[in-house]
């Protein structure tokens, strides 16, 4: 008589040889993507390879562009170190610079000239924490990168680059050549409205056509409803038989936010020219958000001459900067007790 197998046993084999089938080829493929990574990291190319930089210039077809300078932990605009410097951008800058990677570095070039680079449409002079200082060049952009074929999307732009004094050209991205075709407000921190939503705003007070009004807001009961008075919240007197309009006005102002900087530093003279010598609309609230409170004064001046927003000034700033002509024309509409 025949002795019965039970049919599970040969399944069950079957199983842990697979399973210590996969996990022996899951174990190569570690090992393979480990070694990998490792040859990765060894065969990446670098330009350049310099400790923490302090100073970054550059020019562009023979002009001057900007020139920075690091003190301490801030980086500051060499030609006037009250200009408000936006940190994050000029250190990644110089982050990019002190170790700048190679797409290909190439193996026997040609003279420097085949590649733009003698004279070079772009040069980066930096200089390092410990004083060693270097050039990099950028050239002409290579052939095939940067094109955009039917069907496809656009392949990032790569220029060919070298230090100034050596003969060996490499491949680079297109992040610097962009870099160096901009200008110091791209770089500049540009101030910023403080975000309230208009339930935040507790008090306005607007001028115009010589006049000031101010407008205070008074919660009225333990279910936040509000009343708006014309002037002291204190005299009930002074309440406003409906609160539309200045909550329309509220929300209007917390509508405005800041788009980019003219100057950073304007003269009278300047201010005069941008309409902000006697404002269009003066427009001071205070608000309380999360239990923070402050004051804003916001001067309203001449739209620009694109029709595309309006000159605006904060406080005692001598910053002007451009706020969009929807959000000003807003309050500038608004209408509110006279």
């Amino acid at each position: 008589m025949k002795k019965k197998v039970n049919p599970l046993v040969p399944a069950a084999v079957v199983l842990v040889v697979l399973c210590a089938a996969y996990g022996l080829i899951t174990w190569n493929q570690h090992k393979k993507a480990d070694a990998l990574a490792g040859q990765t990291e060894d065969s990446q190319i670098y330009v350049t390879n310099l400790q923490g930089l302090t100073s970054i210039s550059w020019e562009k077809d023979g002009q001057q562009g900007l020139a920075f300078k690091k003190e301490g932990d801030t980086w500051y605009y060499q030609s006037d170190k009250d200009c408000p410097i936006r940190q994050y951008t000029v250190t990644t800058l110089a982050d990019t610079l002190a170790r700048l990677s190679a797409g290909r570095q190439l193996e026997t070039p040609d003279s420097l000239d085949s590649y733009g680079l003698n004279p070079p449409a772009v040069k980066f002079s930096i200089t390092s924490e410990d004083g060693t200082s270097q050039t990099l060049m950028i050239g002409n952009q290579v052939a095939g990168t940067g094109d955009t074929a039917a069907g496809y999307a656009s392949t990032a732009a790569e220029y060919y680059a070298c230090l100034e004094g050596g003969s060996q050209v490499y491949t680079i991205g297109n992040y610097l050549t962009e870099t160096s075709g901009k200008g110091l407000y791209d770089f500049v921190e540009t101030e910023s409205l403080p975000y309230v939503a208009g339930t935040d705003i507790k008090e306005i007070t607007v001028t115009r056509n010589g006049a000031t009004r101010v407008f205070s807001k008074k919660t009225m009961d333990a279910d936040n409803n509000i009343a708006w008075y014309k002037g002291s919240p204190d005299d009930e007197a002074n309440r406003l038989p409906d609160n539309s309009d200045l909550n329309n006005l509220a929300e209007a102002i917390s509508g405005l936010s800041i788009q980019s900087c003219t100057t950073y530093k304007a003269t009278d003279e300047e201010l005069g020219s941008y309409g902000l010598s006697t404002p269009d609309m003066t427009l001071s609230w205070t608000y309380e958000k999360g239990g923070d409170t402050g004051t804003v004064t916001l001067f309203i001046g001449s739209p620009n001459d694109e029709g595309t927003g309006y000159y605006t000034r904060m406080d005692d700033s001598r910053a002007i900067n451009l706020i969009s002509k929807d959000a000003v024309e807003k309050c500038l509409n608004a209408v509110y007790p006279e």
